[in-house]
């Protein structure tokens, strides 16, 4: 119970580090529009709030029902449960994807269009692109690595460990090897694809003409932005770290048994196994993290509206 709470609280801290950091650069959010114009900011703004609450709410339900299935399921030895994290993220970026423009309503029939193409990454920062390019990598070498290291159970699922030295023989699990991994890597290219689809549906999606508009469009279009990377990423290191986590604590588990009267801790595998313990953890508290800073993007408003001054005519 304690290790849950460990890594909860390291989630929020290095999540209100990150906020207390970026406060600075929220400058952005602060929008001056013409007296004119302030009921289509607002009212573009609560339809990027409702847009949030559907996705946050096909999430919720697909992750529900996912992890629900775990009790019907018991020849799935947890894998069920192990998914639906990963199911609700796929299904939040499919809803963005499917409702990528948030409406700005504007007075007029004048309307123009840019000559430019958009493209995914045009209001995603290129920094940012490294984020779920890195974990997505890492994630799927661990897949490959834990899974060439597993060792097959009583009923032939690659889902141990097994450690030998000399007469000591010892097998542990649930490790995580092809049964674990092969489904973990599959999500996490349907998450993948479904974010640069919904980055890219997002950046093409259609603009408002008025110049002020556009940058309440703007703005709506780099938060949403942040949401997907930060929330692929996240869901990309959160289960890199469980499923190091898991390794080790499998690894551990095999490497130090009692063996002929006495415990043994077979070198290497008991220092590996706590190396991918701790450094599970670290990446795990990480990957929460992102999360944690996606839903505080996506929760928070978009913007905040202020009314242009009128202009001050000079005097003759």
């Amino acid at each position: 119970m304690i290790i849950p709470l460990v890594v909860l609280a390291g989630a929020v801290a290095l999540a209100w580090l990150a906020i207390a950091k970026g406060r600075s650069t929220e400058a952005f959010r602060r929008i001056t529009v013409p007296a004119e114009l302030v009921d289509s900011a607002r009212h573009a703004r609560r339809a990027f709030v409702r847009r949030i609450a559907l996705a946050a709410l096909a999430a919720a339900a697909l992750g529900s029902v996912a992890a629900a299935l775990s009790d019907s399921a018991p020849a799935s030895y947890g894998l069920v449960p192990l998914l639906a994290p990963g199911i609700a993220t796929l299904a939040c970026l499919v809803v963005i994807a499917a409702l990528p423009g948030v409406p700005v309503p504007e007075a007029g029939a004048k309307r123009s269009a840019d000559l430019a193409a958009r493209r995914a990454w045009t209001f995603a920062p290129a920094w940012s692109w490294a984020l779920p390019a890195v974990t997505g990598t890492l994630l799927l070498a661990a897949v490959t690595v834990l899974g060439l290291t597993s060792w097959p159970q009583e009923d032939g699922l690659f889902r141990a460990v097994h450690v030998e030295s000399g007469d000591y023989a010892s097998t542990a699990g649930p490790y995580p090897g092809w049964f674990y991994g092969l489904p973990v890597a599959a999500l996490a290219i349907a998450v993948a694809v479904a974010a640069y689809v919904a980055l890219a549906r997002v950046a093409a999606s259609a603009r408002p003409t008025d110049p002020a508009l556009r940058e309440v469009d703007r703005v709506m279009r780099i938060v949403t932005s942040r949401v997907i990377m930060k929330l692929t990423a996240g869901t990309f290191a959160a289960y890199l770290g469980a499923l190091l986590f898991a390794a080790g604590t499998s690894l551990t588990s095999a490497a130090g048994q009692w063996h002929n009267g006495a415990y043994s801790e077979i070198e290497p595998w008991t220092t590996l196994g706590m190396v991918e313990l701790f450094a599970g953890l670290a990446v795990l508290v990480g990957g929460l993290a992102l999360i944690v800073l996606a839903v505080i993007d996506a929760v928070k408003p978009p913007f905040t509206v202020q009314v242009a001054e009128p202009a001050v005519a000079a005097a003759p």
